[in-house]
């Protein structure tokens, strides 16, 4: 009660101070001396307890605080007024956001800011009580301009429990003041559609509101974000400026660094290529089935007899096939595929594609097949010989030539004469 009947004053001209339970008034305009029916200077009593030290005892009912408000909207309609506490420049707010961020060997400056006023609307009513002595309370609600509540806890951090008169004037127009007036009283109706209340007045209260762009400079790599909000949470760091995502990181970070390509990303998404040493993104990178370490696709290949990626230094040859695939796929030097070997006759699809293309092995009685992704493994045996040959899946290409005997599980690489022999 003490603090609003001090705005009404402050709103109305006059210049007040609270001492001792009493509320000074130090110089009443003249023109609001009548209309008020006191002298230049007086005293107010809002507790009841001063009124023999006061020219007037203020209560919700009481003659002097009616006048208050029948002058205040006779004179505005919508009443105005700030915060007591606010941000008022640009350079308030652009400091703020600029601590919201690290930027690893860069910076971070304004790409474009506004600082605006925006309307939230007041609406101030007496509760009224069934008892005679009982003159109401005094209560506030708080919505945006389409009528609906604010929660309590926004309008303490807007500092909307402690407003004074703007120090400049906002145009509102009759057609807006109007309009304000008639999305008060709809929403006190909802608010309190069985209670006995009384609205007294709307204050139309002009808040900071404040959008833009950062951008982030880090050597020749630039990125940037859109913000907005209202100016007084980031100021007072309840509220933080949106943080930078990338498709890797959808958390999104206010701590960012570049990668080695000039990318500017949350330092999160980065990570170190084991090969080359490259700052990349997490997510081109690929995970070894062996070292268990991460690194560029170019360092990879695919095992022909697992399917793992694989970094291709950690290939081995396989003492069978020579094709290179991963160790963790190799026992006894021997791959996966080629430890699978398996009779065949000519009439899998596998074998009768072979003899289309190498119809000497049909000279063979009997041949055992296995596959990687990449190559058919095939033995061909005798009584007291063997010959493996190795093709390429694709074209049939012969990729190893060898022979052996059944007494022996050496190879002996053929030679061209034997090639001729064999498959020609």
């Amino acid at each position: 009660m003490r603090d609003f009947t001090v705005w009404l004053l402050a709103t109305l001209g006059c210049e007040s101070n609270c001492e001792s339970g009493l509320v000074r008034v130090e110089s009443v305009p003249e023109s609001l001396r009548d209309k008020l029916g006191c002298e230049a200077t007086l005293r107010l009593d809002l507790s009841g307890a001063n009124a023999a030290d006061s020219d007037f005892a203020v209560t919700p009912d009481s003659q002097f605080f009616r006048s208050l408000i029948k002058e205040l909207v006779t004179r505005f309609g919508v009443a105005r007024a700030v915060p007591a506490s606010q941000p008022e420049s640009v350079r308030e707010v652009s400091q703020r956001l600029f601590n919201a961020y690290t930027v690893e060997g860069g910076s971070v400056h304004l790409g474009g800011c506004t600082l605006e006023d925006r309307a939230i609307l007041r609406v101030t009513y007496l509760e009224k009580c069934d008892t005679a002595d009982d003159t109401g309370r005094l209560s506030h609600h708080f919505i945006d301009l389409t009528g609906e509540s604010i929660s309590a806890e926004l309008v303490n951090r807007l500092g909307l429990t402690e407003l004074v008169p703007p120090t400049r004037s906002i145009r509102v127009t009759d057609d807006q003041s109007n309009r304000w007036q008639s999305v008060g009283e709809a929403a006190l109706d909802r608010l309190h559609p069985d209670s006995n209340v009384e609205s007294l007045l709307t204050t139309v209260v002009w808040c900071k509101y404040t959008e833009g762009k950062l951008s982030f400079v880090i050597g020749d790599a630039t990125a940037s974000i859109a913000f907005s909000g209202w100016a007084q949470l980031f100021v007072d760091g309840t509220e933080k400026p949106p943080a930078l995502t990338c498709p890797s990181h959808l958390q999104g970070s206010h701590h960012l660094a570049a990668t080695d390509d000039g990318q500017i990303v949350p330092v999160e998404a980065i990570a170190i290529c084991s090969e080359s040493g490259k700052r990349v993104l997490t997510r081109e990178l690929e995970s070894c089935h062996v070292t268990m370490t991460k690194a560029l696709p170019e360092f990879f290949a695919t095992c022909p007899a697992s399917g793992d990626r694989v970094l291709r230094r950690t290939l081995v040859a396989c003492a069978t096939c020579q094709q290179l695939v991963s160790p963790t796929s190799c026992e006894s030097l021997r791959c996966r595929g080629c430890r699978s070997l398996a009779k065949v006759s000519k009439d899998d699809p596998r074998m009768a594609r072979l003899l289309g293309e190498y119809p000497k092995l049909d000279n063979w009685p009997r041949w055992k097949l296995a596959e990687t992704t990449a190559a058919y493994v095939v033995v061909a045996s005798s009584l007291t010989k063997r010959l493996l040959i190795v093709v390429d899946k694709h074209d049939l290409g012969v990729l190893r030539l060898a022979k052996g005997s059944q007494f022996t599980n050496k190879w002996t690489e053929a030679s061209e004469v034997d090639r001729t022999a064999y498959l020609q």
